[in-house]
């Protein structure tokens, strides 16, 4: 017989609270109990989830992820502590990570109109590259070389952490030739922006596979771009395996020579051309120096702090609350035996913080096993617990003992009526589904619309078109995580409902659960191949991941489809200006403008995309008419300064970029583009006014941006 799984429990490790959710697993805070009671330290437990615990090519690219990146004992290579078995359920037992992936470092950068400085790349690339570095170089009991190759090394499988640790995660597609792999043969896997040549044509990959994906990583850090893009997939996957991109100095003259031959080597169509190592590549970077100096642990842990404030910071917040719900004592229930593990004893666990995977979701915290100790036995079945009769109290009226049988009766008595009340609570009458919607969407406050819609969603009176209102609103009031919670009802009791699967998709998108939603993206899309909500979905969880050459394929299957959409043409056109493609973006944007003269937003994104096409006076003809049309378009003026500034109109650039930093005050490129424009004319006082007015209005980031402000000096 099976031992029966326990939900609070993974082996010896007491769970806690889930704090990440990815595609396939979850990771929950867990804890080691040993037999005698003795407590470890708290860790990170990856188990799968329980409708992918049964398909064997998921678990097997579970176990492999363990088995492979257990063979790597490395401070820059996540550390397993135990694979086990919790009944037939695998799980994995690891170090407890703090910080964040590097590619939300780079999307929150870029939500803030910043890239990541290149010394902090170049430290996170170094550290990374390092680890992966000796991962390739591990070898057996017998001294045999096991090549182990990563075959995933993006943004997303690099954690850095609060401290400025940097480490690689996620060796689930990884091979090594004595382990074998967790993929098919054949199949193309990881994220094929970072594939290497070889892989697209299906050779045999070794480590400078990982090493073209470090190049892809450089180069885009020195571009702000990718090295190949593309409408579509095939489409990259066809200029990859060309292997022509072009040298990061035409995008940028200020990269060193030396830094872009180390990218552009490392970029080699033909494996043999790369570095012989990444050990190599390392050496070469910091060879380098200068601009292209790499930075310190200390300034990488200041960076992060930057970014994502330690009392602010969502997966910080997160993770305290789940060690708050960590029980603090100890001891392990009877009946939990040492569960089998195929890795041997369980190194001592570091804890640091978040998980190394997941995308950080805090779910409520288990509840604990028995009665007041999270460790305590219940009683068994028809068993009482009924105080002895010398603890009996005396009656009130004789003074007489009461009988055991009047005790007993009367509990009965007592706890029945309790028991009925608690039954009426549950089952009182509540307000009808629509009731309840026009209460919420009627309520001046988030906070007030998500309480009028607790517990919607186990109405069963609520209809489709309830729940898809009832999701609207909650996500309308910024709370995401209750319309993910409500779109699990939604998609359960109406799964050919598309809506349902697009607010499950626009919720995990905002709670950054990206495979969930690419899989509730891939669902919609499946019952509605024609609805352009999907591609715009899909767009939107690109963009959010940083991914624009992806958002941009997803735009334009959608334009294709209907190019006069007004929820497609604007954002494609904007999207391509953005991305450096400006004669499609002009022809995309210019179409649209003819036919919708009063779109201002896109008038004045043709007026900069001409601008960098130099053709400046068509420009600023563009310019002031979205101007015209829309006064208050921030946007507009600050482009319109740009232009002016091009054309020697000091002054008239200093009034758009007054104008532009009157309207959008929490946007700080009008006011840098003014320090940078008074340190151009030489005016040493208003550029040290300018930064007065940048640390106060944005603190945080007020050294980053008087760094961008002082670089026209």
């Amino acid at each position: 017989m099976e031992p029966e799984q326990n939900p609070y429990w993974m082996g010896r490790y007491r769970l806690s609270a889930r704090i990440a959710t990815g595609g396939m697993a979850e990771v929950y805070l867990g804890r080691r109990i040993d037999e005698d009671g003795t407590r470890g330290p708290a860790v990170a437990v990856k188990r799968l989830m329980p409708h992918l615990a049964s398909d064997r090519r998921v678990v097997q690219m579970f176990l492999n992820e363990a088995r492979i990146t257990a063979q790597v004992r490395h401070p820059n290579v996540v550390t397993i502590l135990e694979l086990g078995m919790e009944g037939t359920e695998p799980f994995i037992a690891m170090e407890l990570l703090e910080g964040r992936s590097f590619a939300e470092l780079r999307q929150e950068a870029a939500e803030h109109g910043q890239r990541v400085p290149l010394g902090i790349t170049l430290r996170v690339l170094v550290d990374a590259c390092r680890g992966l570095d000796a991962a390739h170089r591990v070898v057996d009991e017998a001294g045999r070389p096991l090549r182990i190759v990563h075959r995933d090394f993006t943004p997303d499988n690099i954690h850095v952490g609060v401290n400025g640790a940097v480490k690689v995660i996620d060796f689930g597609i990884a091979k090594a030739d004595a382990l074998g792999s967790g993929t098919e043969p054949g199949v193309l896997k990881g994220k094929f922006f970072y594939m290497s040549p070889e892989m697209i044509a299906g050779k045999q990959v070794d480590h400078r596979a990982d090493l073209f994906a470090a190049g892809v990583m450089l180069y885009e850090q020195l571009c702000g771009r990718r090295p190949f893009t593309g409408l579509t997939a095939e489409e990259v996957l066809g200029r990859i395996a060309e292997g022509r991109p072009k040298p990061p100095t035409a995008f940028d003259p200020s990269v060193p020579a030396a830094l872009e031959l180390v990218c552009l080597t490392a970029l080699a169509r033909d494996p043999a051309a790369r570095f012989d190592s990444l050990e190599s590549f390392i050496d070469a970077m910091e060879a380098i120096g200068g601009a292209a100096e790499v930075a310190t642990h200390e300034q990488l842990a200041a960076y992060v702090d930057t970014l994502f404030p330690p009392d602010s910071d969502s997966k910080r917040q997160a993770l305290r609350r789940a060690r708050l719900a960590d029980p603090s004592h100890g001891g392990t229930p009877p009946g939990i035996k040492r569960p089998q593990s195929w890795l041997g004893d369980p190194a001592p666990g570091s804890e640091q913080g978040a998980p190394a995977h997941g995308a950080g979701e805090l779910a409520p915290p288990l509840p604990q096993q028995g009665t007041p100790g999270a460790n305590a036995s219940p009683a068994p079945t028809g068993v009482s617990r009924a105080a002895p009769d010398s603890h009996v109290t005396k009656g009130a009226s004789t003074g007489r003992k009461p009988s055991r049988w009047g005790a007993i009766l009367a509990a009965v008595l007592v706890l029945g009526g309790l028991g009925g009340g608690a039954a009426w609570y549950r089952m009182r009458p509540t307000l009808p589904p629509a009731e309840r919607l026009a209460k919420a969407e009627a309520a001046s406050t988030p906070e007030a619309k998500v309480s009028a819609l607790d517990g919607l969603g186990a109405d069963a009176r609520a209809t489709a078109a309830e729940l898809a209102r009832a999701g609207a609103v909650l996500m309308a009031a910024g709370a995401p995580a209750k319309a993910l919670e409500l779109s699990e009802v939604y998609t359960t009791r109406f799964p050919k409902d598309v809506e349902a699967h697009l607010l499950e998709a626009r919720a995990a998108t905002e709670l950054l659960l990206g495979k969930r939603a690419e899989r509730a993206i891939d669902d919609a899309t499946a019952l509605a191949p024609k609805d352009l909500r999907p591609l715009l979905a899909l767009a939107e969880l690109r963009e959010r991941q940083g991914d624009v050459p992806g958002a941009l394929a997803a735009l334009a299957k959608a334009y294709a489809l209907k190019p006069r959409s007004a929820e497609v043409t604007p954002r494609y056109g904007r999207l391509l200006s953005q991305s450096g493609r400006l004669d499609e973006a002009a022809t995309v944007l210019a179409a649209w403008t003819r036919e919708n003269d009063d779109d201002a937003r896109c008038i004045a994104e043709l007026g900069f995309v001409r601008f960098r096409q130099q053709r400046v006076d068509e420009a600023a003809s563009l310019l002031k008419r979205a101007i015209r049309k829309d006064a208050r378009l921030s946007v507009a003026h600050y482009y319109l300064g740009t232009v002016l500034f091009r054309q020697g109109d000091t002054s008239g650039a200093e009034r758009a970029y007054q104008e532009a930093d009157r309207l959008a005050p929490e946007d700080p490129r009008a006011l840098t583009a003014r320090c940078q424009l008074h340190a151009h004319t030489g005016n040493a006082a208003a550029v040290d006014e300018v930064k007065r007015a940048l640390a106060e209005r944005f603190p945080e980031r007020a050294s980053v941006l008087a760094t961008e402000c002082s670089t026209g000096k």
